[in-house]
């Protein structure tokens, strides 16, 4: 099987189990492979933003047909220009969080994707099913579970992306600060990446340019993003 196709059906989430272990061994050893997949992730969270834009439109036009909101954007008008006297402080602090946000994608389950199907009865499946179905909480705590009994690098590495969904940014700092990053294996760009946007979230900026500086110096899948967020630190 071509690896377009492979990809396809990993975002269709129809993969066979030897599908599911070809795509696996890919992410994990050719990198022009893991770049495409993180590039047409990048290209559905811009379709998503898209969507949102048109709902705002729709919402917009919604605003201006009833009149019965017009209460409410006093309401608004007036909270305004009490926060006015606080926004340019607020952006000054923010700055380096409004980035992340801009950065941010959620990382794909590579280790053990969800087989259309089939749902195995075991602790690593039914922490990657309820990541991948946005049951954060629970992933989170699964994750840390089998963590806290093998030590394996995957299940801390994605119980830093659950708190990251979470939004505690702090914790998963914490978690990520946990990996061993010597080890220098397939996690090891990604901890780097997650780990400095995590930084910025919280306006660390010095603590984020050392980890991005070293993923520009080697060949990986988030050495051009990290050139390309670096120049807008710098």
């Amino acid at each position: 099987m071509d690896n377009e196709t492979l990809i396809n059906k990993y975002f269709e989430k129809s993969l066979s189990e030897e599908e599911q272990k070809q795509f696996v061994l890919l992410m994990e050893t050719n990198v022009d492979f893991a770049k495409e997949v993180s590039y047409q992730k990048g290209v559905k969270k811009a379709i998503t933003l898209n969507e949102r834009s048109d709902l705002k439109k729709k919402l917009q036009s919604f605003e201006t047909s009833n009149p019965k909101l017009k209460s409410f954007k006093i309401w608004y008008a007036a909270a305004s220009i009490v926060l006015l006297f606080g926004v340019g402080f607020y952006f000054t602090q923010n700055a380096t969080s409004s980035i992340y946000d801009d950065y941010y994608q959620s990382y794909p389950n590579v280790v053990a994707p969800t087989v259309r199907g089939e749902m195995k009865e075991d602790s690593k499946s039914e922490a990657f099913f309820e990541y991948d179905n946005g049951n954060y909480k629970k992933s989170l705590e699964l994750f840390s579970k089998i963590y806290d009994s093998e030590n394996v690098d995957y299940a801390l590495f994605y119980k830093g992306l659950s708190l990251m969904e979470l939004e505690k940014t702090k914790d998963a700092i914490v978690t990520f600060k946990q990996f061993d990053l010597s080890k220098n294996n397939a996690f090891t760009p990604f901890v780097k990446w997650y780990l400095a946007l995590s930084y910025l979230k919280e306006n660390q900026k010095e603590k984020a340019i050392p980890l991005l500086k070293s993923l520009t110096e080697t060949d990986n899948p988030q050495q051009e993003m990290a050139k390309k967020l670096l120049s807008e630190l710098e």
